[in-house]
């Protein structure tokens, strides 16, 4: 089958023929962007003609792929981490109010883009939207625009409003949220927390994103259907996660699972890289925060603690940093090495790395499993403290809080990380899980889609659940019925009861009523001489 693909870094278009697809990303977040530049590459791989609006066009541009950069609109999203957020409100809420605002801006900003602007006016088709799924709705429109099915693109695990946009089962008993990093065998406290946790999500994405993403919307397409109801029109979102090293949750057949999607099946180090690794006798640690957080604006006296401890390992320390925005009077032990990019995968996937510090994104963690590296785990944002649990429910991490830790603490992580075997071999074996699969992560994804444009955007996959109102899906209403059954039932047995009992008393005779009464006397004094004759002396 052959199809044709438009790319907007959030939408995807294709058809069961040889179909247009065009895909946008407004996003700026390099993480994302490996995750969604893979696939968008095996589509135009397999004859699919895309229209691909990114902020990271493709360097080597295939012919069938049209490319609108946005470079330079918006500037990457970072982390600072010497920023401080002081508010009474808990991180989650500070996490998820920055990400929406972040995609909000990003959706505006995108919509601006003259060349954005002029494709959506012209009088091109397209048959498949793609999508990408995080903090903003605002090009979902686009769908009803040429009339073609929509596929989102998510790069973490299901978050609390794509599930009630898919009908997808919550499940808060068991699946932790997004925002909290509790495990999947969670305390009455926790199950409570995870519970409220979820309905602030879906508020604050309301409030936060889908109500300034309509005003977007309207703006760019005009008045029109609502957000919230284009959203239960996805006919696949394909999520970057997975049971094996996330949470065994419900599924709908709308979301497909596809974590490890930008793995590479062999992943080359340049030669240099390579030479320092090999040389590495006493193993090598691996330092990452990756693409968002930046190690080098980690405190000061922090940082020089966490050198102090490096410095004692006999292992070779490599750390993806920006040397010269370290601090003057700051001096890097002689075992560890520096370097602005490292090709990370492939870094991990050596032999001598023994090691991987990690901030816990995901990406990184699922490099890491697919390269069987225990990790010690210093989650800062968003899904990092979620990640951080499930690895260490696994046995594979540890966990460590960058403002919580002193010398000791470093140490003694480190040391048990480096010494105890146990760690190494959960590695493997959740590697050996994670990779055992029916097909790769990167082909099921493009059967999928495939899948959707032969299927004329196969809404067999659509949940009924969500044409049901609330009080209809919680069974709020047979709660309603089958109480309202029983208290009648209760209440004619009752009145039965009354009648047959007031009428059996209305027809005894008077005569026969006396009577049984003095056998019922007789009887009494029968069983006492009985009593006495045998000499049974009651207590």
């Amino acid at each position: 089958m052959r199809a044709r693909l438009l790319c907007l870094v959030f939408l995807l278009a294709a058809s069961a023929r040889a179909a247009r697809l065009l895909a946008v990303l407004p996003t700026n977040t390099k993480s994302h962007h490996a995750m969604y530049g893979r696939l968008l590459e095996a589509l135009a791989r397999r004859d699919h003609q895309l229209t691909v609006i990114t902020h990271f066009p493709m360097k080597h541009s295939l012919s069938n792929v049209q490319q609108i950069s946005l470079a330079g609109t918006i500037p990457e999203i970072t982390n600072n981490l010497t920023k401080q957020h002081n508010s009474i409100k808990p991180d989650f809420i500070t996490n998820l109010e920055q990400i929406m605002k972040e995609c909000v801006h990003a959706c505006e900003t995108v919509s601006r883009v003259p060349t954005v602007k002029a494709l959506f006016n012209s009088t091109e088709a397209f048959d498949l939207i793609i999508v990408e799924v995080f903090g903003s709705d605002c090009f979902l429109p686009l769908g009803k625009k040429y009339g073609a099915p929509v596929v989102g693109f998510l790069s973490s695990v299901p978050l609390p409003w794509v599930n009630e946009q898919l009908g997808n089962p919550e499940a808060t008993a068991y699946v932790p949220s997004y925002m909290v990093g509790y495990g999947q065998r969670m305390t009455l406290w926790e199950r409570f927390a995870n519970t409220m946790a979820v309905v602030a999500a879906k508020l604050l994405y309301k409030y936060k994103s889908q109500i300034p993403s309509q005003a977007i919307a309207d703006r760019l397409f005009g008045p029109g259907s609502k957000l919230e109801s284009l959203a239960q029109n996805y006919s696949l979102v394909l999520s970057n996660s997975h049971f094996s090293i996330n949470e065994v949750r419900p599924v709908v057949p709308a979301l497909v699972e596809v974590g490890g999607l930008h793995l590479d099946d062999s992943p080359v180090l340049p030669r240099d890289m390579q030479k320092l690794l090999d040389a590495a006798n006493e193993g090598v640690i691996y330092w990452s925060f990756g693409s968002m957080s930046r190690i080098e604006t980690i405190p000061t006296d922090t940082l020089s603690k966490i050198f102090d401890v490096l410095s004692e390992l006999p292992q070779t320390v490599l750390i993806k940093m920006n040397r010269r925005m370290l601090a003057q009077n700051l001096t890097v032990p002689e075992n560890v090495y520096t370097m602005d990019w490292i090709p990370q995968h492939a870094t991990l996937c050596h032999p001598n790395v023994k090691l991987f510090i990690s901030h816990g994104g995901l990406l990184g963690t699922q490099e890491a499993v697919a390269c069987a590296v225990p990790m010690l785990m210093v989650p800062l944002y968003a899904d990092q403290a979620l990640n951080a649990r499930a690895m260490a429910d696994r046995g594979v991490a540890q966990i460590i809080k960058l403002k919580e830790t002193d010398i000791d603490t470093w140490r003694a992580h480190l040391r048990t990380l480096l010494t105890d075997q146990q760690y190494k071999t959960n590695a493997i074996e959740l590697r050996n899980i994670f990779l055992d699969r029916p097909m790769k992560p990167l082909d099921m994804g493009v059967y999928w889609i495939e899948y959707v444009l032969r299927h004329k955007g196969a809404q067999h996959l659509r949940s009924p659940a969500l044409d049901l109102s609330l009080p209809q899906y919680l069974l709020l209403d047979v709660i309603a019925l089958s109480t309202a059954m029983a208290l009648l039932t209760i209440f004619i047995l009752h009145k039965l009861f009354r009648y047959l009992c007031t009428r059996c008393i209305k027809w005894w005779p008077k005569e026969k009523l006396v009577f049984e009464k003095r056998l019922l006397k007789r009887n009494i004094s029968f069983f006492l001489c009985i009593l006495w004759k045998y000499k049974v002396k009651p207590n």
